[in-house]
């Protein structure tokens, strides 16, 4: 048995993440800001990522001699201003490189710190996206923080070398973020026409497919050793 510790439940990924693992039989802290499960092995934390007073009592208890791993997942992100450089939201913009940056690494530094006298393994996955490596029009604070995101988890390793690390691009997933993104404007986003199209095709992958393919990056380390990994090149074996 596993327990995770997973941010952003109460919808998209996230959730369907925290089902998986609860569905395999695993025990799921989830940190967010509403509680969308109800499972007898999942408890909930109300919190507000974007807000650095609510990290102030974040534990990562309820082990217990049944668990073999620990792993944190964070998945908690938001796209931010969708618009060319000179004209960002300047709240906005903080508080996507909070969240979609200064949240994972003061998580990942809480969880190793809290759990240092534990001899569990110990996993930390950081949700990223292929916009870390690729530059998109409108969407520099995205793009920014995620691969601020990604080279914060190279460093993770070099510093824990004994902590399985991996920073993974999900694809483009049929969540709600998808759903603002193509509810911007032409006039921001130049490339607004083909999200729309990825939705209309039917080229978005689910957040339960991108959830089934962690679980199995997760159960097969000795296959999955790089810190940066895009589950677009992760097969499920047939059934």
């Amino acid at each position: 048995m596993k327990k995770f510790y997973i941010t952003g439940t109460s919808s998209g990924i996230g959730k369907a993440l925290a089902l998986a693992a609860l569905n395999n039989g695993h025990l799921v802290t989830g940190f967010a800001r509403r509680n969308a499960i109800e499972h007898p092995n999942y408890r909930h934390i109300t919190v507000d990522l974007s807000d650095l007073e609510h990290y102030q009592g974040i534990g990562f208890d309820g082990l217990t001699s049944e668990i073999e791993e620990v792993i944190i997942i964070n998945n908690a992100g938001t796209l931010g201003s969708v618009k060319p450089v000179a004209q960002i939201d300047p709240r906005r913009t903080a508080d996507a490189y909070h969240l979609n940056l200064v949240a994972p690494s003061l998580l990942s530094k809480l969880f190793l710190e809290n759990l240092s006298d534990s001899d569990l393994p110990k996993t930390v996955i950081n949700i990223s996206s292929g916009a870390g490596s690729n530059p998109i029009k409108s969407w520099s604070v995205y793009c920014a923080s995620k691969a601020g995101l990604d080279m914060f988890s190279e460093v993770l390793k070099l510093d824990h070398p004994e902590v399985r690390v991996h920073s993974i691009s999900p694809g483009v997933v049929d969540t709600e973020m998808q759903g603002e993104i193509r509810r911007s404007r032409k006039e921001d986003f130049p490339d607004l026409e083909r999200f729309v199209e990825f939705k209309k095709n039917d080229e978005l992958s689910s957040a339960d497919e991108v959830a089934q393919k962690l679980m199995f990056v997760l159960d097969h380390p000795e296959e999955f050793t790089e810190v940066r990994l895009s589950l677009r090149l992760v097969n499920l074996p047939k059934s």
